[in-house]
C-alpha cells in the first residue's frame, strides 16, 4: 500500500523548510516503529506552501501480537486451597481474558497472576491516522504561530490536508481542517486546484502544474541556470550554502535571469551593493572571478519564464532605488569621525542586565589591555588592538548598519580605512565578527582575531553571569555561534602549543563583575560551555567521541593542539600497544581511586622489586624524552616514547602487588602510578579511550 499526507499551508518561511521536512521524517519514523507494521521507504518533501510524506510499500495491517498481561499478587487472587478469590474474577474481566488464559510467573516479589493475551493488529489506515496527527503536533519549528486556540501550533495556519491511503482518502482532522484529496498547483494570482485520485497520481500532476517537490533538484536548476545566466556577461554567480537554500526554498518552480543594477553601484562599496541584491532581493550578485562585482545579478523567479522582461524591470527599479537610497547614506556617514560615535553608544542596550555598547566597548578596552600583556604583543600591536577594540562597535550609529544591518563591523572597517586608522586596526574592526556561522571563514589579521576573540569571551562570560541558560534549540543570544567561534579562533594558532585562554576568560570576569555587581563568577560553566562546542568541532572532522573526551580532558589552554593530538591518537587506535596503553592507565586510574590514600611523592629508597626501580628508571628517561617532543609538538614521537614504556608497565604489572600489606611501601607504589598516570596525561587522558574486545 501507499499513503500519501500533504499539508497545504500559508507561506513557510525558507530557513525553517529543510528542517521540518527532516523533521517529518525522523518523527514518522519513530512513531511507525511503535507498531507492528512494516513498509519499504519514508519520503518527505517540502516547498514554500506544502510539506508532503510519503510511505511506499506499507502492510495492509499490523501483525497480531501475544502480549501477557501482568496481573495482581497471586495471594491476593487465590486461596490457599486453589479456590479464586473475587478479584480474580475482576482481572479477567477488566482485560478480557478467559481463566485458560491465565498463568501464576514467579518474579523477584513473588509469585503474580498472569494472563496471555493476542491483539489483534491495527489496519493501515488506523495507523497513518494515528501517525499522522502525532507527527503533525510533534512537529517543532524556530517560530510557530498559533490562530484558532492556543493548543493548536504550526509553523503558519494549515489551509487543507490531503491524505490517501492508494486511493481512499484517510479521514483525519488538525488544526479544525479535515482531510480530502485536494491540493493546488503553482501559486499565480490564483492556484489551480487539483484533484488527487492515488499517490503516484500526485507526484505527476503537481509536475504538471509547476510544482517542484524536490529540494535538490530545484537547487540543481538554480545552479544551473544561475550560471548560464551570469555566463552571459562573462561572470559567476555568489553564493554562500546557506543564501543558496535560502533562494531554491523561496520558490516551487525556479526561474533564474539576468538583470543589471546601473552605474550608481560603482561609487559606493562592493558589500552594499552585494546586501542589497542577497538580503533585500533575495538573489545572487554576479562576480567577474577575480573579486570584483559585475553590474549585473541573478533574480529567480518563482514560476515560469512568461513576461519575465515585465519581472526583470520591476526588480531592477527596486536595485536602483536601493543603491540610490546606500549610496546617500555612505555619503553622509564619511562626514562623521568614528570616535565621535563612540560616546553615544550609551544610548544602544547591549543585553538586558550587561548595560549598553559603551559599557561593552569600555570592557573591550580594559581586556584587549590585558590580552596584549598574556599575548606577548609589541607595543605597536596592543596599541592597534587597543584602538580597535574602543571604535569596534561605533558603526552601529552609522546610515548604512542601521539600514543594513548584516554589514556591521565591515562598514567600521571601511569608514575607519577613509578616516586615516592604521591598517591593522580597520582590517580588525571588519572581521570582529568573523567566524558568523560553523566553517565561516575567521579573521585573516592577527588583530581581528583577537579583537573577534575577546568580544565573544565578554559576550560568553557575561551572559553566563547574570544566568542567560542555552537549553536545547534555545539560544536567543547567539552563545553556541560565540563559542565555536572562540574555539575555532583559538585552534587556528596550530603553529602554538599553548594559549592562555583560560587567564583571559579569568579577565574577563573580572572586568565585568567591578563594573557590575549582579554578574557572577561562572568560570567553571563557561569552560564546560566552551569545551562542549570544541567537541562539536572535533567531531565534524571526524574525530571518533572517545578520542575527543581523552584529547578534552587536558588543560583548555591547550585547545591549539586538541586536533593535532586526536589525529595521533586515531592513527594508533587499532595497535595492540596503544589498547595495553589505555586499559593501564584505566587499571591505575581505578586502582588511585579505590585507594584513597595520600599520596607523596616517590621515595627510592622504598623500592623493593626490580621491576618498580626499573619502571621508575624508565620513566624519568621518558619524562626528558616528551618534554623535548612537547615543545616540537612532535606528537608522534610522544607516541613512540610511550609505546616504549609498554613492556616495562606489563613486567610492573605481572610482578608487583601494588597493595602490599606495608603501608610505606604500598603507598610509594601509588606514588610511583600516580607519576605513571601523570606522564601520560601530559598528551591525553588515555583512560578515557574505548577498546573493543576481539572475539
Amino acid at each position: 500500500m501507499e499513503y500519501l499526507l500533504e499539508i497545504y499551508t500559508e507561506e513557510i518561511p525558507a530557513a525553517f523548510l529543510n528542517g521540518a521536512v527532516r523533521d517529518l521524517k525522523v518523527i514518522t519514523e519513530k512513531k511507525l516503529s511503535e507498531y507492528s507494521i512494516k513498509y519499504k521507504k519514508i519520503e518527505t518533501f517540502g516547498t514554500p506552501k506544502r510539506l508532503t510524506l510519503y510511505i511506499k510499500g506499507l502492510d495492509e495491517k499490523e501483525e497480531d501480537k501475544e502480549i501477557e498481561i501482568k496481573g495482581p499478587p497471586l495471594r491476593a487472587v487465590m486461596n490457599d486451597n486453589g479456590t479464586p478469590k473475587p478479584l480474580f474474577e475482576k482481572f479477567l474481566n477488566s482485560n478480557g481474558l478467559k481463566k485458560e488464559d491465565t498463568f501464576v510467573k514467579e518474579t523477584e516479589k513473588g509469585k503474580y497472576l498472569y494472563g496471555r493475551k493476542t491483539v489483534k493488529g491495527k489496519d493501515a489506515e488506523e495507523v497513518v491516522k494515528e501517525t499522522s496527527v502525532f507527527a503533525l503536533t510533534n512537529l517543532h519549528f524556530p517560530k510557530s504561530m498559533h490562530w484558532i486556540n492556543k493548543n493548536i501550533r504550526f509553523v503558519r495556519p494549515v489551509r487543507y490536508i490531503l491524505a490517501l491511503l492508494n486511493e481512499k482518502i484517510v479521514n483525519l482532522e488538525f488544526a479544525d481542517v479535515k482531510s480530502d484529496r485536494k491540493t493546488f498547483g503553482l501559486r499565480i494570482d490564483k492556484p489551480k486546484e487539483i484533484e488527487v485520485n492515488s499517490p503516484n497520481e500526485y507526484f505527476k500532476k503537481l509536475k504538471e502544474n509547476y510544482v517542484i517537490l524536490s529540494f535538490d533538484e530545484r537547487k540543481q536548476i538554480v545552479e544551473r541556470r544561475s550560471r548560464e545566466e551570469a555566463q552571459k556577461v562573462n561572470g559567476t554567480p555568489l553564493y554562500s550554502k546557506t543564501h543558496l537554500e535560502e533562494i531554491t526554498n523561496l520558490t516551487e518552480y525556479p526561474t533564474p535571469f539576468l538583470a543589471s543594477i546601473g552605474k550608481e553601484a560603482t561609487s559606493i562599496p562592493q558589500c552594499i551593493v552585494q546586501s542589497i541584491i542577497e538580503g533585500h532581493m533575495k538573489s545572487f550578485a554576479v562576480s567577474d572571478g577575480k573579486g570584483h562585482l559585475l553590474p549585473y545579478f541573478i533574480g529567480v523567479r518563482n514560476g515560469l519564464s512568461d513576461f519575465i522582461e515585465i519581472v526583470r524591470s520591476g526588480y531592477e527599479k527596486v536595485v536602483r532605488a536601493r543603491v540610490l537610497d546606500g549610496k546617500f547614506f555612505f555619503e553622509e556617514d564619511k562626514k562623521v569621525k568614528l570616535e565621535s560615535l563612540v560616546n553615544k553608544l550609551s544610548g544602544v542596550v547591549f543585553m538586558k542586565g550587561l548595560g549598553t555598547m559603551k559599557d561593552k566597548t569600555e570592557r573591550l578596552v580594559k581586556l584587549s589591555e590585558t590580552a596584549a600583556k598574556l599575548l606577548n604583543l609589541d607595543q605597536n600591536s596592543a596599541e592597534n588592538l587597543k584602538r580597535a577594540a574602543f571604535l569596534s562597535k561605533a558603526d552601529l550609529l552609522t546610515n548604512v548598519v542601521r539600514e543594513f544591518t548584516d554589514l556591521q563591523g565591515t562598514m567600521g572597517g571601511i569608514y575607519a580605512d577613509i578616516q586615516g586608522e592604521n591598517k591593522e586596526v580597520s582590517a580588525a574592526i571588519s572581521e570582529q565578527y568573523l567566524p558568523k556561522f560553523s566553517g565561516d571563514s575567521l579573521p585573516k589579521s592577527t588583530i581581528g582575531k583577537y579583537l573577534s576573540l575577546i568580544d565573544k569571551i565578554d559576550t560568553i562570560t557575561g551572559s553566563f553571569g547574570i544566568n542567560v541558560k542555552v537549553s536545547g534549540s534555545k539560544d536567543p543570544f547567539g552563545l553556541r555561534r560565540a563559542g565555536n567561534g572562540i574555539m575555532q579562533i583559538v585552534s587556528s594558532f596550530e603553529s602554538e602549543t599553548y594559549f592562555p585562554l583560560e587567564e583571559l576568560i579569568d579577565a574577563s570576569i573580572n572586568i565585568h563583575m567591578n563594573d557590575n555587581k549582579k554578574v557572577k563568577n561562572k568560570k567553571k560553566e563557561v569552560m564546560e560551555f566552551l569545551k562542549d562546542r570544541e567537541k562539536a568541532i572535533l567531531k565534524e572532522k571526524g574525530i571518533r567521541y572517545d578520542v575527543i573526551n581523552a584529547v578534552i580532558a587536558l588543560p583548555i589552554d591547550l585547545t591549539p593542539t586538541y586536533l593535532k593530538r586526536a589525529k595521533v591518537l586515531m592513527k594508533h587506535l587499532n595497535e595492540e600497544t596503544l589498547e595495553f596503553i589505555a586499559l593501564s592507565n584505566k587499571r591505575v586510574s581505578n586502582i588511585l581511586e579505590k585507594s584513597g590514600a595520600e599520596i607523596g611523592e616517590v621515595d627510592k629508597n622504598l623500592f623493593a622489586e626490580h621491576d618498580e626501580e626499573n619502571l621508575f628508571s624508565f620513566m624519568q628517561n621518558a619524562e626528558t624524552a616528551i618534554k623535548e617532543h612537547m615543545e616540537k609538538a612532535d606528537y608522534e614521537k610522544v607516541m613512540e616514547v610511550y609505546f616504549t614504556l609498554h613492556p616495562v608497565i606489563a613486567q610492573f604489572f605481572d610482578n608487583v602487588l601494588v597493595m602490599d600489606k606495608d603501608e610505606k611501601i604500598k603507598r610509594n607504589r601509588l606514588a610511583l602510578l600516580k607519576k605513571l598516570e601523570s606522564l601520560f596525561k601530559q598528551f591525553a587522558d588515555f583512560s578515557e579511550i574505548v577498546i573493543e574486545r576481539k572475539n
